[in-house]
């Protein structure tokens, strides 16, 4: 049961920088923000799972797997039950006893150590590191990103449009005009949402 779980670990940033300036092989680091945070800053070599109903949905009925998130964009060879070490961030966690059971952090870290030999959660989350090390993140601060009224795969009103694949966004016609994401083309139908595409 969920309650009977021995505390989460957690992970100083001073550390991770550590093992980030020593090249932490074997150490693997997700970046459970959204995708358009990471996409504008985040630790080197993190790779993204993005907090979003869609991919919690399908994490909690068990429709995707831990390792079909993260192999496509990680540059080292993920395999379930092997002896790896995970190190997990969102924004700003800093008190994991405080976390919901149902946040998408909660659930990711679950299926996490049901994959991973250790799990440890981030202090403070990426707001503390990237203050602490800037020079172990990657892309730069974002300026304030226009609003957009259309989130529906974001679990709380975030900026942009949605990806939902390596190449596809969901937006708003509010992100179309504010031209959120340059390089893309609108596919329009009326009375329905827009879809973003890299031209």
């Amino acid at each position: 049961m969920a309650g009977d779980r021995l505390p989460r670990k957690v992970m100083d940033p001073k550390k991770l920088a550590s093992l980030l300036r020593n090249g932490a092989e074997g150490t693997l680091v997700i970046d459970s923000r959204s995708f358009v945070e990471y996409n504008s800053w985040h630790v080197l070599s993190s790779v993204n799972i993005c907090c979003s109903k869609l991919v919690k949905r399908r994490l909690q009925q068990d429709k995707v797997s831990i390792t079909e998130l993260i192999q496509p964009a990680s540059k080292m060879k993920v395999e379930a039950e092997e002896h790896q070490d995970v190190v997990v961030y969102d924004q700003s966690t800093r008190d994991v006893t405080g976390l919901a059971a149902d946040s998408f952090l909660s659930i990711l870290l679950g299926k996490l150590d049901s994959c991973f030999h250790s799990v440890s959660i981030l202090t403070g989350g990426f707001a503390t590191f990237s203050s602490c090390f800037p020079g172990l993140c990657e892309g730069k601060p974002a300026a304030i990103l226009p609003m957009s009224i259309s989130q529906p795969c974001l679990p709380v009103a975030n900026v942009g449009p949605t990806r939902i694949l390596p190449h596809l966004y969901l937006g708003s016609q509010k992100d179309v005009l504010n031209k959120v994401l340059e390089g893309l083309c609108c596919d329009v139908t009326p009375g329905k949402e827009f879809c973003l595409k890299e031209k």
